[in-house]
């Protein structure tokens, strides 16, 4: 009997353009692609009809109300799509998730599920049984911070945008939690899931901060994949324990949550090889994109058989083998380090470069311009090109 496939689909998000990729480019079927999210970039065109919640719904914020109303406008025109996948920043609006479930196919978790993958207390809990580490953690606490050093952070996190040193003279605002600060490494895992059981497909170094390029602190900006396990490592290092914590990460938060799909995890890989859980993104995550290039892997293709319950054999790790000389491949969100234009962007996609903005675009200072993609036979060669193809973008901007 044939596998059915769902042809028309949705995609939804703060930013779409990876996911709307995988999908067009997935081998099982022929999706016929729409997409909408805050950005509308000039080459998500390619992939299939693009909506901007900014540009054609006018919309000041990526948020609950407007996305709810661009969806109406989008259904009044007869646009038709039989399911709706998302993406980044729709764990933090389940209301949203909630109406797309009530009026069509979800390829996605639902609300409860993403409900259930964000409350930090009761995964702490779980994890600490477990035996997986995070940072301490204080979940109530409005009077400034005790001392040390923490961070600021918000329950509706997404990308560290809204990440902050806690200073003695603040005040913790509501729907904030108090971190620890931790001197490690930021990276993330993506598995893909069927509600009881996962399957890896991939770690990544998670660049986040770097000011080369015009990131803020805590804001991510990138990812290199596979995770190089050598670079910063300790003598203590064991890589064996650290993959075993992350295959039981992955697996406790897999089936205490019931995820489905593909999703990801953030955490932070200390010197000696231990693992910190950050927080659970319960949908596709930006790194993934990599992983099609890195492993071959039909990531689209993958997130929909696993709500057929279907998973891969085993786990795609190149982490596991000791003596892996490359490739690595990486992305860079490349951040406008002044107010700018964008004049011709016809050779960008050619040059590797994704999520281009319009000619004659006006970029504000620090917001997010393009991303750039690059390939090495090692970790560093990997972000030296990432810099090497920002260098070559902002050459090619016009200053305010």
């Amino acid at each position: 009997m044939r596998r059915k496939f769902y042809v028309n689909l949705l995609i939804l998000g703060f930013t779409t353009r990876g996911f709307s990729e995988c999908a067009t480019l997935s081998h099982s079927a022929g999706y016929s692609v729409t997409a909408l999210d805050y950005f509308g970039d000039m080459d998500q065109g390619r992939w299939g009809k693009s909506y901007s919640l900014r540009r054609d719904f006018g919309a000041s914020s990526f948020n609950a109300e407007a996305i709810i109303e661009a969806l109406r406008n989008l259904d009044a025109t007869e646009a038709s799509y039989e399911a709706v996948a998302y993406t980044s920043g729709m764990e933090n609006l389940p209301e949203v998730i909630r109406y797309v479930a009530e009026r069509t196919k979800l390829l996605g978790n639902p609300a409860p599920v993403v409900e259930a993958a964000r409350d930090f207390k009761r995964l702490h809990h779980l994890l600490q049984k477990a035996g997986v580490s995070y940072p301490k953690t204080l979940y109530v606490w409005r009077s400034p911070p005790p001392p040390g050093d923490w961070l600021c952070k918000p329950l509706d996190s997404g990308g560290g945008s809204k990440i902050i040193r806690a200073s003695h003279n603040m005040c913790v605002p509501d729907r904030y939690i108090l971190q620890e600060f931790c001197e490690a490494r930021p990276a993330s895992v993506s598995f893909v899931s069927n509600g009881t059981d996962a399957r890896i497909l991939g770690l990544s170094e998670q660049l986040c901060g770097l000011e080369q390029f015009g990131a803020k602190p805590f804001l991510y900006c990138g990812n290199i994949a596979p995770l190089d396990f050598d670079y910063k490592s300790g003598s203590g290092f064991k890589w064996e324990q650290t993959l075993a914590k992350v295959r039981r990460m992955v697996a406790v938060i897999t089936k205490q949550c019931g995820l489905v799909g593909v999703n990801g995890i953030d955490f932070l890989l200390t010197d000696e090889g231990d693992v910190l859980f950050l927080e659970v993104n319960p949908r596709y995550s930006s790194s993934m994109e990599l992983y099609r290039k890195v492993y071959g892997l039909d990531i689209f293709r993958l997130h929909v058989e696993a709500f057929q319950g279907k998973l891969p054999n085993r786990h795609t790790l190149n982490e596991e083998n000791l003596n892996y000389t490359g490739p690595y491949w990486g992305k860079a969100i490349v951040y406008a380090p002044w107010d700018l234009v964008v004049e011709g962007t016809k050779t960008w996609f050619d040059r590797g470069i994704r999520d281009i903005p319009y000619p004659g675009e006006k970029i504000p200072s620090a917001a997010p311009l393009c991303t750039v993609f690059a390939k090495a036979e090692s970790r560093n060669e990997c972000l030296d090109a990432l810099y090497e193809k920002q260098d070559w973008v902002l050459g090619n901007v016009s200053r305010i």
